[in-house]
């Protein structure tokens, strides 16, 4: 599952949800971690300047290391500690993800990339509901998201493994349970590059015209 310890997030399902509230919940988790861990952390945001939007964002990155995907990677290294990302697109999340390595990620989910078969995948905490145990994906769903991720190698860029990844997908659209936004995350959350991401989703678009 990209190698990554614990995981948490905040969802993007309350339209009445201050983003500063959202921010708040996911620095206090990913803090914790850094505590219990003795480590520093990482923030991770699409461009640099995000953050200051949000007082608890810019609070942690005075204290942590922030970067992005286009930044020199050496300056924060891989698999170093708690990751904290915020609003991430496909590629974000896939950077953050290797950064997480063997560590503690965070997400604040936005709207650039769904993260509920991500977070599930991984059995996530919902940061605005922490009592409540992750929700288990569906077996027939789980079995289908465990044949791609095998067939998903060479990033779905071969005939072969397109081939292979529209018969799962046909079989998931003909039975009515295709679910695209979940089909994705989970599969960012099983370590597939940004790249077999969008390939991905290509394949599932053609099935759905």
């Amino acid at each position: 599952m990209g190698n990554v310890q614990r995981a948490a997030w905040v969802p993007d399902d309350d339209p009445e949800r201050d983003w500063e509230l959202a921010a708040q919940l996911a620095v206090a988790w990913i803090q914790q971690e850094c505590d219990e861990q003795d480590a520093g952390g990482v923030l991770v945001l699409n461009a640099f300047g995000a953050q200051d939007h949000s007082p608890a964002l810019r609070r942690f990155s005075a204290l942590h290391a922030c970067t992005t995907p286009r930044a020199d990677r050496s300056r924060v290294g891989r698999g170093i500690g708690p990751v904290l990302v915020y609003a991430p697109t496909e590629k974000t999340l896939d950077f953050a993800m290797s950064l997480a390595r063997g560590s503690s990620i965070a997400v604040i989910e936005g709207t650039l990339f769904p993260l509920r078969g991500w977070a599930q995948q991984l059995g996530a905490i919902d940061l605005t509901r922490p009592n409540d145990e992750p929700e288990q994906i569906p077996p027939r769903l789980a079995e289908a998201i465990e044949r791609l991720d095998f067939y998903g190698n060479n990033g779905f860029g071969d005939q072969f493994g397109k081939q292979q990844a529209g018969n799962i997908l046909r079989d998931l659209r003909d039975a009515g349970i295709l679910d695209r936004e979940f089909i994705l995350g989970a599969m960012a959350a099983r370590g597939a590059s940004d790249r077999s991401i969008k390939n991905l989703s290509k394949i599932v678009d053609r099935l759905n015209l």
